[in-house]
């Protein structure tokens, strides 16, 4: 159980350098609520955040406190180098099989989103192929990267019909390959032509990678915001303000793609939710119009 004080300051964190944000104290935590601060912002994924907030100099902390989210956050971006060579391989074996794919979720988004990577840490390769070469891509993987199935397919042909992930382990790793973005009736209702359309490319290795397009990866991330870990964790809600803040998603648009998911009120509920987390003021004219968003009945029988 985290305490009310530390539960504000990770919020605080969480919304580091953006508008409107929480305030920090204004000398150093005494070690006990730091090392509850330091732990909580390790499970919400907030270290890079917390880095920058303490280089900055915005959160006070003492010399062996700096010491400390120094470590973690070392630890968290040697471990995030591991996962980015596996993508890069994991990449390059669907480019030989001829499968399209695009980067998801931790890694897309540290590398088109944030001013700097090592502000968002994340914990595994997340990729998105076709539907019809869904079972295709997972056997090339499983081949090209000495990976293993977490968990065998429920009855042959299930995972292209039904399946959202598969994830895969390979070593110390996972690799979570996806057919959609969420499961069940929302996950239906995603428009796979959507989520291959105008691409944003990243650089990594010296590798071109493509990702989602600008608002299907704001929709993405409020489905990860809303419907991803309950309680919800903090840098998924992080996510949501950065893309909607700096991002440069076309209000229009994105109204428009949420409508043909039928997912308007996953988007209201997200940038609702993730601006009283992070204790945001305005700043997006979605932030009015999630506001004024009436959920209907099949909206609140999906949440």
């Amino acid at each position: 159980m985290v305490t009310e004080h530390a539960d504000e300051l990770v919020g605080a964190v969480a919304a580091w350098d953006l508008p409107g944000r929480l305030p920090f104290p204004g000398d150093p935590l005494d070690d006990d609520t730091f090392t509850e601060v330091l732990s909580t912002c390790e499970h919400h994924r907030l270290l890079g955040l917390l880095g920058g907030a303490v280089a900055s100099g915005e959160l006070h902390v003492t010399a062996p406190q700096h010491d400390r989210v120094e470590h973690a956050l070392t630890g968290w971006l040697a471990h995030d180098l591991r996962v980015e060579r596996l993508l890069l391989r994991a990449a390059a074996a669907l480019d030989d099989a001829g499968i399209e794919h695009r980067v998801l979720k931790g890694v897309a988004l540290a590398h088109t989103a944030y001013a700097d990577p090592a502000l968002r840490v994340f914990g595994d390769v997340d990729l998105l192929v076709p539907g019809h070469q869904f079972t295709m891509a997972s056997r090339v993987l499983t081949a090209a990267l000495d990976g293993e199935r977490s968990l065998p397919e429920l009855h042959p042909g299930f995972d292209d019909r039904f399946g959202k992930e598969i994830m895969l382990r390979v070593g110390a790793l996972e690799l979570d390959l996806h057919r959609t973005l969420v499961d069940g009736a929302l996950g239906a209702d995603v428009h796979s032509v959507d989520l291959f359309a105008s691409p944003q490319t990243l650089e990594l290795g010296g590798r071109t990678l493509r990702t989602l397009g600008v608002e299907a990866q704001f929709l993405h991330a409020c489905f990860a915001a809303v419907l991803g870990d309950w309680p919800p964790r903090r840098m998924s809600q992080r996510d949501v303000a950065e893309l909607l803040l700096h991002g440069h998603v076309d209000g229009a648009a994105l109204i428009a793609m949420a409508q043909r998911w039928r997912a308007s009120f996953v988007v209201a509920e997200a940038v609702r939710s993730s601006w009283v987390a992070l204790g945001l003021i305005g700043g997006h004219p979605l932030v009015g119009w999630a506001h004024a968003h009436a959920a209907t009945r099949r909206d609140r029988v999906l949440l």
